[in-house]
């Protein structure tokens, strides 16, 4: 029975498997269709640019858009704004004001805008004091007659509104599509908004022929409350969000979470940083944005005003960020936009579902001799679970993707020939014992990838692409395996050929002689060494990491990333994968005393392939292709700490023969 329930849940992984890989085909093709990546700058910034270089603004803007640039943004104008340029005036009689506009084409587009935002006008030829109104524009700039009054607006004052957007000026927009760039619209949120007034504006936006709107100010449109009707209006008018990341917008999580990833990821550096930073820091994280997470709106800030030729300096700064971004033509510039959502069938997901059930009951096979009885209703339960998780939404695919990534792995690493203590390994030479080492690291990989297939299927989808939703567990699933590990290496995994009672019998012994071993210094500090390693590598992993990554680290990445396609993960090809090499290849030579706890800390690097893969806003190929580099180099270094190890420490006859016996012992011990 037990043989029929281990080719069953082989079935379940197989099928989940091939599930999850038609998932992650359709996100790999969604990805390779947006490889495109908006440049873009504040129009009001080259325009400063232009006036501080002496240069006139056309010279300014066809020097930057031939280094690159594809976009200018362009803010709302405002009350304010209007009267800083002088295309109004403001007088103040008494207790009424009076706004003076320079034309009537402004005129009616002041109007059009308080009108679709929701305040209330009245046309009227009297003088504003005259009939109570405290507040109203007039066509005529000169002089302090208030009898042209064309419009009041009711129950409000200046003071109120004079930050108030009203819309982006239409001659800007004009101006810089004739110079050949797009133009994205920087608008403000408003006291008020709603469904119908949110959804007006992004209009007027439209018929600008502008496509992304990016928030300027503290809010976003929706901001308490209102995020399911401002997603609803950017959906209708077919305007693109552009999502700052790292912008603290006040209700950008909520309106992002609305949109369904339906947006477009902007990556930004704060003027703030920019005057900490180096350019090559700034360079290389925008690169990083752009290639590692998805980012499709690149915004500059000018990186010098000074100089010979800021001008210049500027367009070099904006020329290699581009040539990094692109290496070779694996990517293009252009105006951004939305990624093609997967439109995956909900059976899939029940198929994904049967494999992390199918996993869980090989897990539980390969921990001990349990019953072909008891076997058969953990199958039973797990897929009645597994399969159904999907059906409660995003959050059940999240938890079987968890489950995926805490089974898996540790699979991969429940090794009868290390852990079980009554499992006889003939000792290897030192070349069969490399070449073992190399099969079992890529045996566990092969392990591991089914899960990967699962949690990449389970997480297709454009909201996790987008990050407006992430993999839930992430610390968990990096430490559970590894705590899981260390416990079967102190207590030894049951065998499979002995009954559960004899093999609960030995837990016990072994537990209260590793509870009553005298505490030695080395093994003490060396304990507490590890457990410090591993709550820091957990504290660093994550989206919202606690501790952040030390300068020689950052300058070290930086050097990879020039050198590299793609820069493998340091827990993987400097920890993990070396560790795991170099335990097996010691456990097969008779050193076995450091070969366990050598192998504990290599569970880290199969635990990292699949958090690689966890990051879903990172495109797939790149994940592949950093999981494969960090096994190769961390394959050569295993080997090369092995070659070492030899050469330093040789393997004797003496060594050999008390290798021999202490495992005997340990056999004896175990049968008592």
């Amino acid at each position: 029975m037990r043989r029929t329930i281990a080719i069953v849940s082989c079935l379940l992984v197989a099928i989940g498997t091939l599930a999850g890989l038609y998932a992650a085909g359709k996100r790999s093709q969604s990805e390779a269709k947006n490889r495109r990546v908006e440049i873009a700058m504040e129009y009001d910034d080259v325009q400063q640019l232009a006036s501080s270089s002496g240069q006139s603004l056309p010279s300014v803007i066809s020097s930057l858009k031939n280094s690159g640039l594809t976009s200018l943004a362009v803010p709302e104008d405002t009350l304010t704004s209007l009267q800083n340029d002088g295309n109004i005036h403001i007088f103040h009689s008494g207790g009424t004001t009076t706004v003076y506009v320079s034309s009537m084409e402004l005129l009616n587009r002041i109007q059009h805008a308080l009108i679709i935002r929701g305040y209330s006008l009245q046309n009227r030829s009297l003088v504003p004091s005259e009939s109570g109104i405290q507040f109203a524009f007039s066509l005529n700039p000169g002089g302090d007659s208030k009898a042209n009054t064309l419009f009041s607006v009711l129950n409000t004052n200046f003071d109120s509104i004079h930050l108030l957007g009203i819309g982006v000026n239409p001659h800007s927009v004009v101006a810089i599509k004739s110079m050949g760039l797009n133009v994205i619209a920087r608008i403000n949120n408003f006291p008020g908004a709603n469904g119908s007034s949110m959804y007006q504006v992004l209009m007027d936006v439209k018929r600008e022929g502008i496509k992304t709107v990016i928030f300027q100010g503290l809010e976003v449109f929706g901001y308490r409350g209102q995020q399911k009707a401002a997603a609803e209006a950017f959906v209708r008018s077919g305007i693109q969000y552009g999502q700052v990341e790292f912008g603290k917008q006040r209700g950008d999580s909520q309106l992002s979470e609305e949109l369904k990833g339906a947006y477009v990821r902007v990556h930004s550096v704060s003027d703030a940083e920019m005057g900490t930073m180096s350019p090559s820091d700034i360079i290389e994280r925008f690169v990083r944005a752009a290639r590692d997470r998805n980012i499709r709106i690149c915004y500059l800030r000018m990186i010098t005003w000074q100089g010979g030729d800021p001008v210049q300096e500027n367009a070099k700064f904006i020329a290699s960020i581009c040539r990094q971004i692109a290496r070779k033509g694996e990517m293009s510039f252009g105006p951004a936009h939305l990624f093609d959502p997967l439109k995956l069938p909900k059976f899939l997901f029940l198929l994904m579902g049967l494999g992390v059930a199918g996993g869980a009951t090989i897990g539980l096979m390969r921990l001990g001799p349990f019953s072909g009885k008891a076997l058969l209703i953990v199958l039973i339960i797990m897929v009645l679970i597994c399969a159904a998780l999907p059906m409660f939404g995003l959050m059940g695919r999240k938890l079987d993707a968890l489950m995926a990534a805490l089974i898996f792995p540790t699979i991969a690493c429940m090794r009868h020939d290390i852990l079980d203590r009554d499992f006889r390994s003939e000792q290897l030479s030192a070349k069969d014992a490399g070449w073992k080492a190399i099969h079992t690291i890529l045996e566990a990989c092969a392990i591991t990838s089914l899960g990967i297939c699962l949690v990449v299927g389970f997480l297709a989808s454009r909201i996790f692409m987008l990050k407006a939703d992430q993999f839930t567990g992430i610390k968990v699933a990096i430490a559970a395996p590894v705590v899981f590990i260390a416990i079967l290496a102190i207590t030894g995994i049951p065998s499979l050929s002995g009954s559960l009672p004899n093999e609960w019998d030995k837990i016990k012994k072994r537990l209260t002689d590793f509870f009553g071993e005298p505490a030695k210094v080395g093994p003490l500090l060396l304990s507490l060494l590890a457990l410090l390693l591993l709550a820091l590598m957990i504290a660093r992993t994550g989206n919202d990491p606690g501790v952040g990554v030390s300068g020689i680290e950052l300058k070290f990445r930086a050097l990879m990333d020039r050198f590299l396609p793609v820069r493998p993960r340091t827990k993987e090809f400097l920890f993990g994968h070396p560790l795991f090499i170099l335990a097996v290849a010691l456990w097969y030579r008779g050193r076995r005393k450091w070969a366990l706890p050598l192998f504990v800390a290599g569970v880290v690097g199969q635990v990292s392939i699949l958090n690689t893969f966890c990051h879903i806003h990172s495109p797939l190929h790149l994940s592949f292709i950093r999981d494969v580099a960090g096994l190769v180099f961390g394959v050569a270094i295993g080997l090369i700490l092995f070659w070492l190890s030899e050469k330093i420490f040789p393997v004797t006859k003496s060594n050999d023969a008390n290798g021999e016996r202490a495992q005997r012992k340990r056999t004896v011990e175990g049968n008592a």
